[in-house]
């Protein structure tokens, strides 16, 4: 199991200019990430184009010795003013998003799409698998709250297809804290969808004295992914920052979480 860091964690650092995605990155890697999670609209200035960037940061992060663990994104449900976005412009937004995360040399997507009805999920997914196979990329689903934990079991199964899997977000398993992510979902739903996990997003928004999230069993959910022999990344997903943004939060707070990820992820 691959732990890192998903740049987001830096957000109120980068968002106040105080430090760089290339800061955001050297900071991962002085705490001990395997990798690293980018996201294009956020640490692309150019985005979509990505090429120029994407490549810079791509060496970056290999010569400090990471790798980009998965490449996110968000599939623009509003292009125009005066319309939605049609299913054609969903699958181009989508193939070049598959080709970007290659570019990277990254083999999981997260394109966030709002997948209601799920069924507009599995077509989309359906008609970007080509494109999936091609690149080598994986379609990874992110499941969050407020949605129930097997709220994706039914698109994953109907693909039926290893390039389309799971993120789980933790947040779905949150105990206390915050109303918007009070879920208590049982561990048992986390066990049953580990085949089809490839990446975790370990959320957190706050940490008590002893550098636990009082939130969110971190201990238990890290423990079913090691018992599992779960082979795939998780990476820190610190979200505390929209609410309390002062100077050089989220470094500090990046420190605590990752810190909390290697105490439940690493072999014990």
């Amino acid at each position: 199991m691959k732990l890192g860091m998903s740049l987001y964690t830096y957000g109120a650092d980068l968002h106040a200019g105080r430090i760089s995605t290339e800061d955001a990155i050297r900071h991962a890697a002085s705490l001990g990430c395997d990798g690293i999670e980018l996201i294009g609209e956020q640490h692309f200035s150019a985005y979509p184009d990505i090429l120029e960037e994407g490549s810079r940061l791509r060496a970056l992060t290999a010569s400090l010795g990471m790798e980009i663990l998965c490449y996110s994104v968000y599939l623009n449900g509003m292009l125009r003013w005066d319309r939605e976005t049609t299913f054609s412009e969903y699958v181009d937004m989508a193939v070049r998003a598959i080709a970007a995360t290659s570019h990277l040399g990254c083999r999981i997507l997260r394109p966030a799409f709002y997948a209601e009805p799920v069924q507009s999920l599995i077509e989309l997914v359906q008609a970007c698998l080509p494109a999936l196979e091609s690149y080598d990329v994986i379609w990874g689903v992110e499941l969050h709250a407020p949605f129930h934990p097997m709220h994706y079991k039914a698109a994953l199964d109907a693909v039926a297809s290893p390039r389309f899997r799971l993120i789980p977000d933790f947040s779905c398993w949150a105990r206390n804290g915050l109303p918007d992510r009070f879920m208590d979902a049982g561990l048992d739903t986390f066990q049953a969808l580990t085949p089809y996990m490839v990446h975790c997003h370990a959320k957190s928004h706050r940490f008590d004295e002893n550098g636990e999230d009082p939130n969110t069993p971190y201990r238990e959910l890290l423990a079913i992914l090691r018992k599992n022999g779960f082979s795939g990344s998780v990476v820190c997903e610190y979200e505390g920052w929209l609410q309390d943004d002062v100077p050089y939060s989220s470094l500090k707070n990046a420190v605590r979480h990752f810190a909390l990820l290697e105490r439940y992820g690493r072999k014990q």
